[in-house]
């Protein structure tokens, strides 16, 4: 059978199978790649139902963090990875990264940061914000602690701006 160009590209593009889930070092599942991921890929479509963001607010409210897989996807919606999800939603956090997030059209895709290794876990910073109701500084860091294990780690999974010292 005769290749033709046609062919050859659409099972290029077709062929996104890179991860795989498997226990992590850092927390409970992670996912892995199942071979070299380039810097610039993209490897994983974050799946799950749309939810209004107030449902899970009122949770968050109720007591301790919530231990759904959420991904904010707007001001009033987020992807709960948890109900028709894929393994993306097993991706971990960590404070030095090797893949980030984009949002095209109301889908987010996960894209490599750097080159990947066969085996490497995927990770990408969360950058949670405050929990709702909760005042600044009386957040318990504990709850939302990070394992990533990174030299630069910064203890949480919460996203702490970093204060910029002007000279004015």
């Amino acid at each position: 059978m005769k290749l033709n160009f046609d062919m050859v590209t659409k099972k290029k593009t077709e062929n996104r199978d890179f991860v795989s889930v498997g226990i992590s070092k850092i927390q409970g599942m992670g996912v892995f790649a199942k071979r070299n991921i380039q810097r610039g890929t993209r490897i994983i479509e974050y799946m799950g139902d749309r939810a209004p963001l107030t449902g899970l607010l009122f949770e968050a409210t109720e007591g301790s963090p919530v231990n759904i897989y959420a991904f904010g996807l707007n001001s009033s919606t987020y992807i709960d990875g948890g109900k028709n999800g894929n393994e993306a939603r097993f991706i971990n956090h960590s404070c030095l990264p090797n893949c980030e997030s984009y949002i095209f059209d109301e889908r987010v895709f996960i894209y490599a940061m750097k080159d990947i290794k066969r085996f490497e876990e995927l990770t990408f910073d969360y950058q949670m914000g405050q929990p709702f109701g909760k005042k600044k500084g009386r957040t318990d860091y504990d709850l939302y602690k990070c394992n990533c294990g990174s030299a630069n780690c910064r203890g949480t999974m919460i996203y702490k701006k970093s204060k910029i010292k002007r000279n004015n």
